[in-house]
């Protein structure tokens, strides 16, 4: 992150820094500051490359870019040391940033450029979420549509009410809760979207306008529920998670969250949690829901599931079911299992773009699965979003069969 200051101090005009922003070479997120987005004209003080993703270009070589225009490193100018907060000289401008951020650094320096003359803000909502290493498909939920998931498919929950929804707009993505903490994968899902505003708390004292690129919400915030993540103000893992089941539209979202935040291990419990959000707004509203979560959730369509039949008055199933063969070697797990009647349902993913092997073994698997009389069931994110009756009208057919089979053969 590169503040106006900064940059006119190293040397650039105004209409270079227009250029850059053109290009794509540099995003312009909030006013006064820059973010450094792919090949960049501007050298880097040697000690910010210990964090900077990419490999590492000279100045000769990016001299043969298209749009490079690079500064020769000499006169007072070249002394670089406050562009990232290092030691700099005329030898760090002889270093230069070759590569796209990571997503985690992208959002970062988006922060960092939010933060930039607000002292006593910190990040809050999805954005300290992400940064805490929440799982990117229960952040969708909370926050961002996923990117290839069109909206009235990635929205089936409903549209939240204009007071709930405070740190994002609703949608549910339906990929695996795979990220942990820490997790940096940059798949379609979690690649950072610039047109997602940072989220920042204030004293509730000040003043309430809202800056492009940004969303402030105000509050006077505990200092227990505050910390330092990398050298960024956020509020901690209990606050963060309290305020997005607290503000999610509604009980599906809520619990999807707080699935994936147990799932991927950024929480062992819910206790810290539920006492952050005790006497806030909503707190009464999502009360019974904290009951609900369940920490082998493996995707938010999954949770979908399970509160559905849960809804419907079907037997709780059972998640992440092990099925053993004759030997007792466990040889798969089923999503959500009636174990005593052999009926399964299987959460269903998109299936575009998916190897020849992975089909290959999933036919094996529904194979085996049939030869041990297992009946399994799969729903995908349309027949859940469109047609839930259906969807338990199907499970409880198959439930009442396979319970009158059972008592015939008895």
């Amino acid at each position: 992150m590169i503040t106006f200051r900064q940059a006119i101090e190293a040397g650039l005009t105004r209409g270079q820094l227009r250029r850059l922003v053109l290009s794509g070479q540099w995003d312009h997120p909030v006013r006064g500051a820059f973010v450094v987005l792919a090949v960049s004209a501007v050298p880097v003080p040697r000690r910010a490359l210990a964090s900077a993703p990419g490999p590492v270009a000279s100045a000769a070589d990016l001299a043969t870019l298209p749009g490079s225009n690079p500064r020769p490193a000499a006169g007072p100018r070249s002394d670089l040391a406050g562009l990232a907060g290092g030691e700099g000289g005329s030898a760090a401008a002889e270093v230069w940033l070759l590569g796209l951020p990571s997503t985690v650094q992208a959002l970062s320096a988006r922060v960092r450029a939010a933060l930039v003359g607000r002292p006593q803000a910190v990040a809050c909502g999805v954005t300290a979420a992400r940064l805490l290493g929440f799982p990117a498909a229960g952040l969708t939920a909370a926050g961002t549509v996923p990117s290839g998931v069109s909206a009235s498919v990635a929205g089936f929950f409903g549209t939240a009410p204009c007071d709930a929804a405070e740190f994002g707009s609703p949608a549910l993505g339906m990929s695996p809760f795979e990220a942990g903490p820490g997790a940096n994968v940059d798949d379609a899902r979690q690649v950072d979207d610039a047109r997602q505003p940072v989220h920042l708390m204030l004293p509730a004292r000040l003043t309430r306008a809202q800056p492009r690129g940004v969303r402030l919400h105000f509050t006077d915030l505990p200092p227990a529920d505050r910390i330092v993540h990398s050298g960024i103000p956020l509020t901690s893992t209990a606050r963060t998670l309290a305020d997005l089941v607290l503000t999610a539209p509604n009980r599906e979202v809520a619990v999807a969250i707080m699935d994936g935040a147990l799932h991927s291990g950024v929480v062992t419990d819910l206790r810290a949690a539920r006492l952050s959000a005790a006497g806030r707004r909503g707190y009464r509203r999502a009360l019974p829901w904290w009951s609900l979560a369940d920490r082998r959730a493996q995707s938010p369509l999954e949770t979908r599931l399970r509160l559905l039949f849960a809804d419907a008055g079907l037997a709780p199933p059972r998640p992440q079911w092990p099925v053993s063969d004759a030997a007792g070697q466990v040889v798969t797990q089923l999503d959500l299992a009636w174990p005593a009647q052999r009926v399964a349902v299987e959460a269903e993913g998109a299936m575009v773009g998916r190897p020849a092997g992975v089909v290959h073994g999933q036919r094996q698997r529904a194979n085996l699965l049939a030869a041990m009389n297992w009946t399994v069931l799969r729903f995908g994110d349309l027949e859940v979003a469109w047609y839930p009756q259906r969807v338990v009208e199907t499970v409880a057919q198959c439930l009442a069969r396979a319970t009158q089979v059972g008592l015939r053969a008895s």
